[in-house]
């Protein structure tokens, strides 16, 4: 008798454990639930907020250098370069935004095409977009930096054929010299006249026509950095406080 009710005493003791415990883990649960998970979940949505904020911020501050760096070069070298980039933007039916127009106008700058040769290939980046089906960025980011750096693989996908010995033996001929005498000026030349040739060739006689949301776009964008420009000296004394404080 006296086995048996020791027994049933350490038998309700170890259920009145058991249910402790339950209990006791319960209450954790919910405490990790209702605090530790919002709180990583504030502590996460912060972060992506400072971080969205710092790219932005960046970005105009690149803007801004890239403004100012097309002053000092034209001031140097005498080319207009803000002057090519409106032109481009100009040709672009409003669809080319600053940033792209501009590493496009220096790109051609540094092979030496002219303003009117960047603007014809402008047109023809429009015209094979419509074409194609393409977007307009990629393929006058395609068509800008395969003329220029003769990259036949991109001038591919816009239905461009460029064989460099072929293109270089047409130039010599024109200008009286051996496509192996060519300077490295005949050359960017070359190439760039034969993507021309083939644009007009195959997209000549197609009617511009302009995406209104595009351009809707690219006005928002303008406005956005102008905007920008007027606090971005707040912030960036900020980023050069906290840079030598950090």
């Amino acid at each position: 008798g006296v086995s048996a009710h020791s027994a049933d005493r350490q038998l309700k003791g170890v259920a009145q454990t058991v249910n402790s415990s339950g209990k006791t883990f319960s209450k954790m649960s919910q405490g990790i639930t209702g605090g530790l998970v919002p709180a990583y979940a504030t502590l996460a949505a912060n972060v992506f907020a400072i971080t969205a904020a710092f790219q932005f911020f960046r970005e105009a501050s690149d803007f801004k250098v890239l403004q100012e760096t097309q002053v000092s070069f034209a001031q140097t070298t005498g080319n207009a370069m803000k002057t090519v980039t409106g032109r481009l933007r100009e040709a672009a039916g409003g669809m080319l935004k600053f940033k792209e127009a501009a590493q496009a106008a220096a790109m051609g700058a540094a092979k030496g095409f002219s303003a009117s040769q960047l603007e014809s290939l402008t047109i023809g980046a429009r015209k094979a977009s419509q074409a194609l089906g393409r977007s307009f960025e990629d393929s006058f980011d395609r068509l800008i930096r395969g003329a220029s750096k003769a990259e036949p693989e991109l001038l591919d996908e816009l239905g461009i054929t460029l064989k460099l010995a072929d293109a270089t033996k047409k130039y010599g001929e024109v200008i009286g010299k051996n496509a192996k005498d060519l300077t490295s000026f005949e050359r960017s030349q070359a190439v760039l006249l034969e993507t021309q040739r083939q644009l007009d060739e195959q997209y000549g006689a197609i009617e511009l026509k302009d995406n209104p949301f595009v351009k809707l776009e690219t006005t928002f964008d303008d406005l956005i950095k102008t905007i920008t420009q007027s606090v971005l000296p707040i912030f960036e004394t900020l980023a050069n406080f906290i840079s030598k404080n950090a």
